[in-house]
């Protein structure tokens, strides 16, 4: 099996082409980037895509590395279905990509700034509260790997609640832990 590191950008990895000998792709930030990179990850030959990088959270504290049970959508459809769920798809809350996790992560498309919650719809923020963490690419990469049959994981390291302020360097010490403690 042919493993590869699937990051947004090279920010959050300090740059690194590869993680203790696992190549790195680099797909960009959001959920159509993310879909854009599990399939170059394909087209290269690589049979596992790890996601790997930052994440917000208002339940975990910076540093944290959380390996991802569930994963949801922030999708709003209404009225056509439900908010978080896909039109004219199976009733699906969320794509499990891990059994033996606790850890959720809300991945939308808009980045979360404690100091602009106005601009959120109460979904969107209660989802933002009751899971683990929020991203902008994860739900896109566990579907796309789904539906070609690429096995996928995915660790995220938490880098901010809303305030970006210390985004890089909470990035370079996270990604340095996840160095040493994975793979």
């Amino acid at each position: 099996m042919s493993k590869v590191f699937l990051v947004a950008v090279g920010e959050e990895l300090n740059h690194a082409d590869n993680v203790n000998g696992i190549p790195v792709v680099v797909c960009g930030v959001g959920k159509l980037n993310a879909a854009m990179g599990v399939f170059e990850c394909i087209q290269k030959g690589f049979t596992e895509i790890i996601n790997i990088g930052s994440c917000g959270s208002l339940n975990h504290h910076y540093g944290e590395i959380l390996k991802i049970g569930k994963v949801y959508q922030d999708i709003d459809a209404r009225p056509i279905c439900d908010y978080g769920l896909s039109p004219f798809e199976p009733v699906e809350p969320f794509i499990q990509i891990d059994q033996d996790s606790e850890f959720s992560c809300f991945s939308t498309d808009y980045f979360y700034d404690q100091n602009q919650k106005n601009k959120y719809s109460d979904e969107y923020l209660d989802s933002v509260k009751s899971n683990s963490v929020f991203d902008m690419e994860c739900y896109a990469m566990a579907k796309a790997c789904r539906k070609f049959g690429v096995k996928f994981s995915a660790y995220k390291w938490v880098s901010d609640d809303g305030d970006h302020s210390h985004w890089v360097e909470n990035c370079r010490i996270s990604f340095e832990k996840f160095k040493s403690q994975y793979f």
